[in-house]
């Protein structure tokens, strides 16, 4: 077949477009990088404005403690890849005594930190002690035990802590792993404190502990960087360096683990993580964490004279007259579903998932509550995220049983405090588990006397907190557990809330990452494990 001149200007001309859209559909995507960055080195881009300080009985914020986790050994801890079972660190073995109370605990022989300085029962006695009196935020995961006063040493390697009652294993083996727990240098708080502040100013640029890493500078907003503990007494770190930079833009994180210029990308949401979801080179790793999204009644919201949240069959039809599915898909991977209180990954998990959108079930409760023609509520939202796109979404789902939902979005610090005043009548909240025990999940969801979520929807019920203290003092395990199904079922049924989803954390990590386990909290990360691949892979 011949081909005229004009047919061959025409195919040309679409060679040349063709040609000239893939290089537009490049531009401003950086190009494959063929090579890893430095093999010793970490490189993590995440949002690091919230860190306070690094002294771990001061830590409490996201970063401070995923950094305190790194340079601070325990007595006993949660571990990769799964952050499930109570492993010995510090400790080697630990007994409850015959009184129920009383816990001995056996140290780890010929331990030292970097400078010598022996870790033994004594330093361990100091630590918890040190934690106690500086009576920090952070301290209430150990001092909600009444161990202030009851830590006392037996002999060098034995040490005895002291409850002030009866509490189930895991709850204060779970606690026992939070950052506030750390073990730290006695010869450089003494070296370094001032006025009585035990070290505490110092330490909150600097380390002291006998972890896999040190601290070797923290610049505020710039970056931390870590370098491994050559006297670590554990396996040694298979990095040499971390380094933790400020990169608070979540497109900023997305572009420099497309370009290869850090390893892992920390706070990637769900049009982040569609983008480089199949970009060569990058994987996307998913943890479901321990936070999760509801909708809280305020049960005593007095609407039109009236208090129509107090009546359960009201609370049951929004459950029904909800859309899950379309919640869940607005999360765009970033959520699985969850109904009741204790998280996916919890001992006590309940998988229950009863509730779905049936608006004729919801118009009947409705009608049975003496509310057939609904009623008018406010809905306080914060405006960040997904939170306006879901209050829209509980909006129009309530508006087909009429209850006439108004919108007021604030921003969060204004809203929770209305929410701490009982002040609100629906409101869209998260809720995080601070260790890995349902006993932090019932107290909050369940128990009113503990002035927290249960309190704040003044849902004052009694046989659900009751039942929540039994099951924190209860030590046989299979019992125990037996307890949280009952609870968690009956305050699905019967709580002031709509659960909807369990958050899920998403990493965009370079393939040539290995040994990457995130933890589903936001202080058990250990970073001794992981390794790079010396090229692209």
């Amino acid at each position: 077949m011949k081909i005229g001149a004009k047919d061959a200007a025409v195919i040309l001309l679409i060679i040349i477009l063709v040609a000239s859209w893939g290089y537009f559909l490049t531009l401003g995507r950086p190009a494959v990088p063929t090579k890893a960055t430095e093999t010793d080195t970490l490189i993590i881009a995440r949002d690091i404005s919230d860190a306070v300080s690094l002294d771990p009985a001061r830590a409490y914020e996201f970063s401070s403690c995923l950094i305190v986790n790194q340079l601070y050994d325990k007595l006993v801890d949660l571990r990769p890849p799964e952050y499930k079972e109570i492993e010995p660190e510090i400790a080697t073995e630990w007994d409850i005594l015959a009184d129920n109370v009383t816990w001995e605990f056996k140290i780890r022989e010929d331990l030292t930190f970097p400078d010598g300085t022996p870790i033994n029962a004594t330093t361990v006695k100091l630590s918890l002690d040190r934690c106690l009196e500086l009576a920090q935020t952070a301290a209430w995961v150990i001092e909600q035990f009444g161990m202030g006063g009851n830590i006392t040493v037996v002999d060098t390697y034995t040490l005895r802590i002291k409850l002030a009652e009866v509490v189930a294993p895991r709850l204060f083996l779970s606690c026992l792993t939070f950052t506030s727990a750390a073990i730290v240098n006695p010869t450089l708080v003494q070296e370094h404190e001032v006025a009585g502040d035990l070290a505490s100013d110092w330490m909150t640029t600097h380390s002291a502990g006998s972890g896999p890493y040190i601290l070797e500078r923290w610049e505020k907003d710039v970056e931390f960087v870590l370098v491994a503990n050559e006297e670590y007494w554990g396996a040694e770190p298979k990095l040499k360096r971390i380094v933790v930079r400020h990169v608070p833009e979540l497109t900023a994180q997305m572009l420099q683990i497309e370009a290869g210029d850090v390893d892992i990308a920390w706070n990637l949401l769900a049009d982040q993580i569609e983008e480089i979801t199949g970009v060569e080179g990058i994987k996307v790793i998913r943890v479901p964490s321990f936070f999760k999204d509801y909708l809280g009644m305020n049960v005593n919201a007095t609407i039109d004279e009236e208090k129509p949240l107090g009546d359960n069959k009201v609370r049951d039809a929004i459950r029904y007259a909800l859309d899950y599915d379309a919640i869940l898909d607005i999360m765009k991977g970033g959520a699985i579903p969850l109904q009741t209180f204790v998280d996916s990954g919890i001992p006590g998990y309940n998988p229950a998932l009863p509730y779905f959108r049936d608006v004729d079930k919801a118009r009947d409760l409705m009608a049975e509550a003496g509310y057939p023609d609904g009623f008018a509520v406010e809905l306080l939202v914060q405006p960040t995220l997904y939170w306006p796109d879901l209050a829209v979404i509980v909006q129009d789902n309530l508006a087909d049983i009429d209850i006439d939902v108004t919108i007021t979005t604030i921003t969060a610090a204004e809203m929770y405090e209305i929410y701490r005043a009982q002040g609100h009548e629906l409101i869209l909240a998260e809720w995080g588990a601070d260790y890995s025990d349902p006993d932090n999940l019932a107290k909050a969801f369940a128990d009113y006397t503990i002035r927290q979520l249960a309190w704040r929807n003044t849902w004052y019920n009694d046989y659900a907190s009751n039942l929540t203290k039994e099951a924190c003092s209860e030590l046989d395990t299979v019992k125990r557990l037996e307890m949280y199904a009952e609870l968690t079922d009956y305050v699905l049924y019967n709580g002031p809330y709509a659960i909807f989803i369990q958050g899920v954390y998403q990493y965009g990590v370079r393939t040539w990452v290995e040994g990457f386990y995130p933890d589903p909290t936001f202080f058990l990360m250990d970073f001794s494990e992981v390794y790079k691949e010396a090229v692209y892979k």
